[in-house]
């Protein structure tokens, strides 16, 4: 072989080389080899590309000439086309001369629409162009179009000829490879939003209508040169939430968590950073990212963003399930989340029975507790909204009486205690009753849920003098007996002086 050929094969495969440091290009064996110089036009040429997520197990090694075996996670759903560069001949040593000297970006003025092929990864991250069948001789420019859910950044655009030759330094060396593979990556982000549960018997979760959400979005890896220029976690409010900066004393404010991929906190400050400011017109609250945050988060590869968002629920759907959305933003990539929980209420009923006839009673005051002990001790009752007890209706023309609401309250159990019965009734026993609170609201009818009732007797009556006939009888021989007896003091006192009369004289 001639030198001058030997320096064209080697610029081919530099030019591959320097696509293979941002697209990482592997090539496999050939299904079909001439000896160098002398490309076979009618063996069939293929080009399949293999798409993983970027990550820091599979994006150091370049292209060897040969198909190897990838970790990684494969990625569905991302698009590439492969346009043939034109005026460019591989079967003349101009066409070579040209291919050592064309970058991809110089390469994208030389392409027609018309001249090139598409293809999409499936579930296995495998995209075949022409479904496998054979491409035209040619220099190809090979560029993402579409980007696979959660991807941040495309890979690079990337030349490659078909056929491929593996140069001198190749294994095998000297060969023309015709079933190209190539291994473009991708960075990515995990996006999650979800319902962060209060820890048992916290102050937290003695406000049962405050809701905290968890925004997560995991710190892309981005490939060597790439930027990251963007990062931003917003969390968009539906009108059944208010957003709540900070909560009641003891509960943890709205907050961001950066984490690294050893999942071990870094400190970011708010203000220097990132930013957090609501705003209210469309209820977003946007964490973005400063300049100088954006440095820190691209030096953790691999590590974490959390939005905690503190908010208090105001209303409660039909279904009883309030959904939320969360969108991230990294490198202009755009991805959205729902997260949702469920939310009840909880009605109270305070009555009286005779005869089967319920009568509503107003006055009644009722406080809710997390567990039975506290209930007992008539401690740490819940708040809603800063109220610790609630009162049932007095009795009002339209006859809705006896009930009252507590409004917007996480489902659970709970222990519902009287504290001061109706104004001539006696508090109820038990006095305190256990309570399921499910998702949606209150219903009396089959199936009753978020219900609880309390049934009242009244105070003992007082005992009151007895009136008629016999309390007239009564009244007479009550009257006779204090006359006797005042008789009998009379006859003893006389009798006592008749007998110390003759000491005294």
């Amino acid at each position: 072989m001639s030198i001058p050929i030997l320096r064209r094969f080697s610029a081919a495969v530099g030019v591959l080389a320097l696509s293979a440091a941002a697209a990482f290009v592997a090539v496999a064996p050939a299904t079909a080899v001439t000896n160098p110089g002398n490309i076979n036009p009618d063996t069939p040429r293929t080009l399949t590309l293999h798409k993983y997520a970027l990550g820091a197990e599979n994006g150091q090694q370049l292209g060897t000439g040969q198909e190897v075996t990838v970790p990684g996670t494969p990625l569905a759903g991302a698009t590439f086309t492969a346009a043939r560069v034109q005026d460019v001949d591989l079967t003349t040593p101009a066409g070579w001369d040209a291919v050592a000297t064309l970058t991809p970006a110089t390469a994208a003025g030389r392409v027609t629409t018309a001249d090139n092929f598409t293809a999409t990864s499936d579930t296995n991250g495998l995209a075949r162009f022409a479904n496998g069948a054979s491409l035209p001789l040619g220099l190809y420019l090979v560029t993402e179009t579409a980007l696979p859910v959660g991807a941040t950044n495309p890979a690079a655009p990337f030349l490659v000829t078909l056929p491929f030759p593996t140069g001198p330094n190749g294994a095998p060396a000297n060969q023309w490879i015709y079933d190209v593979h190539a291994y473009p990556k991708n960075a990515v982000t995990d996006l999650t939003k979800t319902r962060v549960p209060a820890p048992a018997n916290s102050e937290e979760a003695r406000n049962p209508d405050l809701i905290r959400w968890a925004i997560n979005s995991d710190i892309p890896t981005l490939a060597a040169g790439d930027p990251l220029s963007t990062f931003t976690l917003i969390d968009t409010l539906p009108t059944d939430l208010t957003y709540l900066e900070t909560g009641p004393s003891g509960v943890a404010p709205t907050s961001v968590r950066v984490a690294n991929a050893a999942n071990v906190p870094q400190t970011f400050t708010a203000g220097t950073d990132y930013t957090l400011v609501y705003a209210a017109t469309p209820r977003n609250l946007p964490a973005t990212s400063t300049p100088p945050g954006l440095t820190r988060l691209r030096a953790l590869p691999g590590g974490d963003v959390t939005l905690s968002v503190l908010s208090r629920a105001v209303t409660i759907p039909s279904t009883g399930i309030i959904t939320n959305t969360a969108t991230s933003v990294v490198n202009g990539s755009t991805e959205t989340v729902s997260g949702s929980t469920p939310i009840g209420q909880l009605t109270v009923f305070s009555f009286q029975s005779e005869n089967n006839v319920r009568t509503p009673l107003g006055g009644a005051v009722y406080q809710v507790f997390l567990n039975q002990n506290d209930a007992n001790l008539n401690q740490n009752p819940v708040s809603i909204n800063g109220i610790q007890s609630w009162t049932t209706a007095l009795p009002t023309d339209s006859g809705t009486t006896g009930f009252v609401a507590i409004p917007i309250i996480t489902p659970g159990n709970y222990y519902v205690r009287e504290l001061t019965p109706p104004s001539g009734f006696q508090l109820p026993t038990p006095s305190q009753v256990q309570t399921q609170v499910v998702a949606g609201p209150t219903s009396t009818t089959t199936p009753v849920q978020n219900y609880v009732e309390f049934e009242h007797d009244q105070v003992p009556a007082f005992a009151l003098p007895l009136t008629g006939g016999d309390g007239a009888l009564w009244f007479t021989i009550g009257g006779v007996g204090l006359i006797a007896a005042a008789l009998g003091t009379g006859i003893v006192a006389s009798r006592r002086r008749a007998v110390l009369a003759p000491a005294v004289a």
